[in-house]
C-alpha cells in the first residue's frame, strides 16, 4: 500500500466529507419525520458512545431539547399529513 502525506490524506478527507454532504444534503428533505428523527437519535446516541461523561453532564438540558424537537416534529408531521408515532 502506497503511503499518503499528511497534506494528500487530508485532502482525500475532505473529499471524502464533501461527497457526503452534498449526498445529505440532497436525501434529507427525501426523508420522512420518522426516518429523520430515528436518524437523529441513531447520531446523539453514538456521540453518547464517544464521550459517556456527556451524556450525565447533559441530561437534562438533552431531555428539554427532546421533547422540544418533538412537538416541532409532530407539529410538521401533522402539517405534512404523515401520522406521528406516539
Amino acid at each position: 500500500m502506497a503511503e499518503m502525506s499528511v497534506k494528500e490524506w487530508a485532502a482525500a478527507y475532505r473529499a471524502l466529507n464533501d461527497a457526503e454532504r452534498e449526498m445529505l444534503e440532497h436525501n434529507l428533505p427525501l426523508l420522512s419525520p420518522q426516518e429523520s428523527i430515528l436518524r437523529y437519535f441513531r447520531l446523539c446516541e453514538f456521540v453518547a458512545h464517544l464521550s459517556p461523561d456527556a451524556r450525565q453532564a447533559f441530561e437534562a438540558e438533552r431531555f428539554r431539547h427532546y421533547l422540544t424537537l418533538e412537538e416541532r416534529m409532530r407539529k410538521a408531521a401533522q402539517k405534512l399529513g404523515y401520522d406521528f408515532p406516539d
